[in-house]
């Protein structure tokens, strides 16, 4: 077997007030690529509950909101000629234009539709379909009169709890000379297993996880999930793209697909109470690796009456995700979602 999957287990032993033995595990898992750790830690019984934004979509919507029809044609700005003839790029009731304050050389934003507040069931497939096409449509323009710009990703806060300040769901397009640290690493070990290994990582990946079946999700057209062995936080999907090697190879089928696919996930976030989310989908750059496109979906929650975060000393210091959910059980449960 091409990819290796380790994990360490480590015990604490202690004792309750009465005197009674308690024993937990801590069972610590290495990325099967990158050989970064994370931790499945004991579980106290995470229940969360997902938060209702009704009240304050009431606040936040319609003239309050610079996304919403009445205001998104006249408070956003608009890209020069080269990028869109009429300003802003339009596909089905998605629109795309610059991003305000920007992370990158190039950043557009997608907002979906008119609807200021969509619960995650409430995602239809054509929204998903729609928002993606305009950011692929975009990145293409982008690397057509930029190069030099060759870092792409489609990046999605879904409310709040993900870090996301607008309430009106929406995409965030970047195109950069520079990388994030996440594409230099994934680039840099990518090189090096197929230096090693004689064949595409994710393609590896897929062929492996579908035949153990124990993180092994499903597959819609040529878009397969996964849930990752060493998890970024308490879920970690993983969707690859399995012939399409840059975005002038996804096809309007796959967006098609990828959102049935999205759609699923959905349905496990929510069967576990979770309600918020980010997602990236990362373009790959090197045109003489075949690797090709693939998707990483977390949850995102607050805890407990003090609405504490989901991030602490670990995760943003120390670089080590955490999670409370074993991936097997969480793939298993995605795999009764995916027929959604």
């Amino acid at each position: 077997m091409m990819i290796k999957f380790r994990k360490e287990e480590e015990f604490f032993t202690f004792y309750d007030g009465k005197g009674t033995m308690i024993e937990r595990k801590t069972e610590v898992r290495f990325d099967p690529l990158t050989g970064e750790s994370s931790r499945l830690v004991f579980d106290p019984g995470l229940a969360p509950t997902p938060p209702d934004y009704t009240q304050v979509a009431e606040q936040t919507g319609g003239s309050s909101c610079p996304f919403c029809p009445e205001n998104i044609l006249d408070m956003t700005p608009i890209f020069p000629k080269e990028i869109a003839e009429e300003g802003r790029i339009m596909q089905g009731d998605a629109i795309l234009f610059p991003n305000l304050f920007p992370y990158s050389k190039h950043n557009g934003v997608v907002v979906f539709s008119g609807e200021h507040y969509v619960r995650l069931e409430d995602f239809t497939i054509q929204m998903i379909k729609d928002a993606y096409l305009a950011a692929q449509t975009y990145i293409k323009k982008v690397q057509n009169i930029d190069p030099k710009a060759r870092f792409a990703s489609i990046n999605w806060n879904y409310l709040p709890f993900s870090g996301g300040s607008i309430l009106h769901p929406h995409l965030h397009v970047i195109v950069s000379e520079s990388p994030t640290n996440y594409q230099a690493l994934i680039n840099e070990k990518i090189r090096e297993f197929e230096l090693e290994k004689g064949e595409e990582y994710f393609k590896a990946l897929y062929e492996t996880e579908k035949e153990i079946g124990e993180r092994w999700i499903g597959e819609k057209g040529n878009i397969a999930w996964v849930h990752a062995f060493a998890p970024k936080s308490h879920n970690d999907f993983i969707g690859i793209f399995r012939n399409a090697y840059s975005l002038h190879d996804i096809s309007k089928q796959d967006w098609l697909d990828f959102a049935q696919g999205l759609k699923g996930i959905f349905a496990t976030l929510s069967e576990q109470g979770f309600a918020s989310f980010n997602l990236m989908l990362d373009v790959p750059t090197n045109p003489e690796s075949k690797q090709p496109i693939h998707i990483r979906l977390i949850p995102r929650i607050n805890i407990g009456m003090l609405d504490t975060s989901d991030i602490s000393f670990f995760q943003a210091l120390h670089q080590e995700p955490l999670s409370v959910k074993i991936p097997e059980a969480v793939a298993a449960k995605a795999r009764t979602n995916f027929n959604y």
